[in-house]
């Protein structure tokens, strides 16, 4: 495989994964400042919300483009393709309120949209199957499931899904943190043990203390980052 498209690839993948993640920030705040933020800030809010995902959608075609051209990762490209047409006709028919089935379908696909950049990051071409990586990829994304229906269903805060999202979660931070110290590179190892204290960190401070806004977006951010990482981790060992 030819270097230079495969530096454009990942490029075009690391823009998109970095829309994703603005979009799928932008769109808590908006979800959950609605009472705090000001209406020309919410007005800013959806600006950026806009600009995002339309410089995703750019980052989409460049990446199909040149994916097609190497005949290489054909199959998640088709997958982030799909998911970014789902996204946008849900934004058309949903509107600036969505219902919530909507929002969960938002959310859940802005994770998988986002993991599948990531994971187009991270994918090299002489890896080897993992199967501990596989059931770590099938609990991030049970873990994501529970999140989002905690965050758009749960009427009552203390809930039998609260507790399977927490425990799953340390479950999981504990398992980031023993990869995070097998990774030789520094910037790598502390950036992967940060997100793993984060994420439970801002989560139990969120349900601790009555969902305060800052806590409640920080667990949504630091979550969308872990994903990410979770998907790039897959792609570069299974």
């Amino acid at each position: 495989m030819n270097a230079q498209p495969e530096r454009r690839l990942a490029m075009a993948a690391a823009v998109g994964l970095g829309c994703v993640l603005l979009v799928l920030f932008v769109s808590a705040a908006i979800r959950l400042g609605a009472e705090v933020f000001t209406a020309s800030e919410m007005k800013i809010l959806r600006g950026v919300h806009r600009s995002a995902a339309s410089l995703e959608v750019l980052a989409m075609v460049a990446a199909a483009w040149l994916a097609w051209r190497m005949r290489a990762n054909q199959p998640v490209i088709a997958l982030a393709a799909a998911l970014t047409v789902a996204l946008s006709v849900l934004g058309i028919l949903a509107g600036q309120q969505p219902p919530p089935l909507a929002a969960y379908g938002n959310l859940t696909l802005g994770l998988a949209l986002a993991a599948s950049f990531a994971w187009l990051l991270g994918r090299t071409s002489d890896s080897k199957a993992n199967r501990v990586a596989h059931l770590a990829a099938a609990l991030v994304v049970v873990q994501v499931l529970l999140g989002a229906w905690i965050a758009l269903y749960s009427e009552t805060l203390w809930s039998w899904a609260l507790v399977a999202h927490a425990l799953l979660g340390l479950a999981l931070a504990a398992g980031a943190m023993w990869l995070a110290a097998r990774i030789e590179r520094a910037a790598a190892r502390f950036a992967l043990a940060g997100l793993a204290l984060a994420v439970p960190a801002a989560g139990f401070a969120s349900a601790l203390f009555d969902l305060p806004l800052g806590a409640t977006l920080a667990h949504a951010a630091a979550a969308a980052l872990f994903v990410s990482a979770a998907a790039y981790g897959h792609a570069r060992i299974a």
